[in-house]
């Protein structure tokens, strides 16, 4: 629904938002050995961060079973999926508006979500996902855990873009 209102404030595609939204997390419930197994089978490229923490496989494979199981071939929809949490560069206004709203929607902690939902408001659109991005940034950071090597790229990319 996140999606959807997002996209429909930006005049983008709400209908391409809201079924990667729907779809977002179609591999989250699985175990982390099937994750792995399926992002090995289908060349998914893995990082030492996903060795250690396969649940982060989740939006990858996901977007992979959408493709399969769905037939859907639409790169924004797959992207949506794909990036919803770890982001990549090159993300499409689509692929970003659902990163954004799965970091901002109604059931995340207000403390983060809320100032995300006012950048977006405020600053628009790729200003709230690069402060999403950095508030997930810090919360690994005070884990004390390690950051995805895609998040960074995504992150540079992201204040490549930005004027």
């Amino acid at each position: 629904k996140t999606a959807k209102k997002y996209a429909k404030k930006l005049g983008l595609d709400h209908y391409k938002a809201e079924l990667s939204g729907l779809l977002h997390d179609v591999a989250k419930e699985m175990p982390n050995e099937k994750l792995l197994e399926i992002a090995k089978e289908k060349n998914i490229e893995l990082y030492e961060t996903d060795i250690e923490n396969p649940h982060i496989l989740h939006a990858r494979v996901g977007a992979v079973i959408a493709g399969e199981k769905f037939s859907i071939d639409d790169p924004d929809v797959l992207g949506g999926i794909r990036c919803h949490t770890l982001a990549e560069p090159k993300m499409s206004k689509i692929t970003m508006l659902v990163y954004l709203a799965d970091a901002s929607e109604p059931g995340r902690d207000r403390k983060f979500a809320a100032p995300l939902r006012k950048a977006f408001k405020h600053e628009g659109l790729e200003k709230a996902v690069l402060k999403a991005i950095d508030s997930k940034l810090l919360h690994v950071i005070e884990k004390g855990k390690k950051i995805h090597p895609l998040t960074i790229e995504a992150r540079n990319w992201l204040i490549s873009q930005l004027p």
